[in-house]
């Protein structure tokens, strides 16, 4: 050893060695005036997506007695995971800006389908002093977003967990497009108002199922089910 170097005990060498390693581990914190920040975790529930949106209604989708543009519009989630997630800090909105359309609530459980309806848009936004829009999904074709909120911004910011895109042919008379039953393919259900075009997705044949598993083509449904009954049920 050199003459006056001061020899570090290894007690104290392996002690610094883990601190640095546990500081480089944990996530980074930024605030103001003490408070930690936000950093935005690793587990963005993935399992949580659109699972089905129908932008275009001529039919009584959410059984209030009339058929309304704004009101029977509807999206569909889907909770592709084993265990049921809490939806109150989700919001639904279009790709005209960055305020949300809707907040959701209530619980979402295993393999769940549940769907909202422009009626609930308007009814959130009446309660929060907003434009009574509804989900105002463009009929040439939009980007239905699923967002969270950051916790501890202020105003709230919002971070996105799932967005799928509609195209013009898929935004017409009572058709809907969404996922088939696997998660793989994007599809059009024009079983009420056919598509005789190219574009895609093609025509299916398959009605909407709001609120009910997109059974299709040659995936078989456990359960038969016309579309009369599933239609009661999904209200």
């Amino acid at each position: 050893m050199t003459m006056g170097a001061r020899q570090i005990p290894a007690g104290w060498l392996v002690t610094a060695v883990l601190l640095a390693l546990l500081a480089w581990a944990l996530p980074s914190q930024a605030g103001d005036g003490g408070d930690p920040g936000y950093t935005v975790p690793g587990d963005l529930d993935p399992w949580l997506i659109i699972n089905e949106v129908l932008a275009d209604p001529a039919t009584d989708w959410n059984k209030d007695g009339l058929v309304d543009a704004k009101g029977d519009e509807w999206i569909e989630l889907r909770n592709l995971s084993a265990v049921p997630l809490d939806l109150s800090t989700y919001y639904l909105r279009d790709s005209s800006g960055e305020t949300p359309d809707l907040k959701l609530s209530g619980t979402i459980d295993a393999d769940e389908h549940v769907i909202w309806f422009g009626s609930d848009a308007v009814a959130w936004q009446a309660a929060n002093a907003l434009s009574t829009t509804g989900f105002a999904l463009n009929n040439t074709g939009d980007t239905v977003q699923l967002v969270r909120a950051i916790p501890g911004t202020s105003p709230v910011q919002y971070e996105l967990v799932h967005a799928v895109a509609i195209g013009d042919h898929e935004a017409d008379d009572d058709r809907s497009s969404g996922f088939d039953w696997t998660h793989t393919v994007w599809q059009l259900f024009d079983g009420m108002f056919p598509y005789t075009g190219s574009l895609t997705p093609t025509s299916t044949g398959c009605p909407p199922s709001p609120a009910a598993p997109n059974q299709c083509g040659s995936q078989v449904p456990t359960e038969a089910a016309s579309f009369g009954s599933l239609k009661a049920t999904y209200r």
